[in-house]
């Protein structure tokens, strides 16, 4: 008789998505619009632009490691919920930020309350999923990011074409408070995590033998940048008569691997697919650097989502396999750490690139980088990770990883 799986999709659950939905839509209605706001309004320049955009990746990633040790030492809840209600306060300083410096201040307290939201809300999510469904469940909670950045970009795109500029921030600070009140409805128990460390190390911050994997997913994350700051530009100077379309058809291309990926890291085959995965994203972006008009334009995004969706939940499965239970917050943290990376520096270097010789060659550089990545995973970290991976999923320890 086959075995009953756990139910994934318990009432925790579906409000914890709801919320992620809810803030990532928070987000992402300003990223494809605030380059316009500095380059139209605040009259700066690309290169300029992309290092302003990165200042909140920057403080993210100061922060994030101990982001990582608050999770496993204290309540995942609590610490969700306080740097979410903060990044909604912060939020609402765009609206007074009118020079560069207001600006980038803002920028750093958003990357500092983000860090710490981001991976307490992961963290909740992995501790309510049943541990046998782990990848599909990680797949459906990214899927809710993923919906975000459906609506988000169009729905800014669209706000900034035709109300003051003012109404996107107060859209994006209406959804955030909505996510708050969602997530304190979140009944998640307080995990402690045994075996963690009172002593403190290096690894209660980072997860030191996933540091090798967590460089190569911030290579591939450059590209992912780079598409955040600079596609919806790009679009226009192809051309684009909605850019906003880009983003959504991005999402799309995210939704429909995330619907099948998650079973298809559960099944074992984590590496298929992150071999997958990471030669749509190569192609995806080289598309975009071939890209004579809208239509290559438009078809690029599809293919960068798809990839994206495969590659994002497979690197954070092993990473959390990695490990284990007792870090688990911590091996969150190094997986969105890494993230951090490389969409703060696919931010700078698309801006420094598009500077001197054009967006096109900003992203063919990102394509030529994720091959690198892509062949360093095949050829050294397979080894390394999936024999880990193999061993440890699933884990089942009974209720406590529920």
């Amino acid at each position: 008789m086959t075995e009953l799986k756990p139910v994934l999709w318990t009432p925790g659950f579906l409000l914890a998505c709801l919320a992620n939905f809810l803030m990532g839509l928070s987000f992402y209605v300003l990223m494809p619009t605030l380059p316009f706001h500095l380059v139209e309004q605040l009259q700066i320049g690309e290169a300029t632009v992309g290092g302003i955009l990165s200042s909140y990746v920057i403080a993210a990633l100061l922060v994030r490691p101990f982001s990582g040790f608050i999770v496993d030492r204290f309540n995942a809840k609590h610490a969700y919920l306080a740097a979410l209600a903060g990044y909604v306060l912060l939020t609402s300083g765009y609206l007074l930020a009118h020079t560069v410096l207001a600006f980038v201040i803002v920028r750093l307290g958003i990357g500092v309350t983000f860090a710490v939201l981001s991976t307490a809300a992961a963290t909740q999510a992995i501790d309510i999923i049943p541990s046998v469904r782990r990848g599909e469940g990680i797949g459906f909670f990214g899927l809710m990011s993923s919906l975000a950045m459906a609506l988000g970009p169009m729905v800014g795109l669209w706000l900034m074409d035709h109300y003051p500029f003012e109404l996107i921030f107060k859209v994006s600070i209406g959804a955030g408070i909505g996510g708050l009140l969602v997530a304190t409805r979140v009944r998640s128990s307080h995990k402690q995590r045994r075996g963690t460390a009172t002593v403190l190390s290096l690894d209660r911050f980072l997860l030191v033998r996933g540091l090798p994997l967590a460089l190569n997913l911030a290579v591939i994350g450059l590209g992912y940048g780079m598409l955040l700051a600079f596609a919806a530009i790009y679009g226009k100077q192809l051309g684009a008569a909605n850019t906003g379309i880009f983003f959504t058809l991005m999402a799309v291309g995210m939704m429909v691997s995330r619907a099948f990926s998650g079973r298809l890291i559960d099944g074992g085959n984590v590496v298929r697919a992150t071999h997958g995965g990471t030669a749509a994203i190569v192609a995806g972006l080289g598309m975009m650097a071939m890209a004579p008009g809208p239509g290559l334009y438009y078809a690029a995004g599809v293919l960068v989502g798809f990839g994206f969706g495969v590659v994002y939940p497979a690197y954070q499965t092993m990473m959390v396999n990695l490990g284990g239970h007792a870090q688990r917050g911590t091996a969150v943290a190094t997986y969105f750490s890494a993230l951090d990376v490389g969409i703060g520096l696919g931010m700078v270097v698309a801006g420094l690139i598009a500077s001197q010789v054009g967006l096109a060659s900003a992203f063919a550089t990102g394509a030529v980088l994720t091959i690198g990545a892509g062949l360093t995973f095949a050829l050294v970290l397979v080894r390394r990770v999936v024999p880990t991976t193999a061993t440890q999923t699933p884990v089942t320890t009974g209720a406590s990883e529920r």
